[in-house]
């Protein structure tokens, strides 16, 4: 279990993988056509230098590999297809999206390329809920 939430949704569509976040946490999506897709990798290692960080932003990484493979924080989903969110977000199975969804469960950020998460963080940072939470009024 990473980040306080159950790997395994009791849900089949992977549109309500994210639905069941909403204002609950920010969901960060990876796109990607393979396992072995050189910005992927990066961004892999990049989101697991930061896993402490992304904890303190309530985020849940949400990976879709291909057209059907689907992982939450690691963990893949069998039941899910990641197409019916490719669809959502119109990125092409041949395409690498990051794309941050805000706890409000709106698209916040959308790069094609790797992307650093600081920049991620910055954007977050600023956001009103998360001032919110900084403060101690969330909580």
């Amino acid at each position: 279990m990473l980040f306080g939430l159950r790997a395994d949704a009791q849900t089949k569509s992977s549109g309500n993988i994210l639905d069941q976040y909403k204002w609950k946490k920010r969901p960060l999506l990876l796109f990607a056509p393979s396992a072995e897709n050189a910005a992927y990798v990066r961004q892999k290692e990049l989101i697991e230098n930061e896993r402490a960080a992304l904890a303190d932003r309530d985020m849940v990484v949400v990976e879709l590999i291909g057209q059907d493979e689907v992982y939450l924080n690691g963990t893949r989903q069998k039941g899910f297809h990641g197409k019916e969110l490719r669809s959502r977000f119109q990125v092409p199975q041949e395409a690498f999206s990051v794309i941050l969804i805000g706890k409000d469960g709106t698209e916040k950020q959308r790069n094609k390329e790797t992307v650093a998460l600081e920049k991620i963080f910055g954007l977050i940072d600023q956001m009103p809920m998360r001032r919110q939470e900084m403060r101690g009024e969330n909580n």
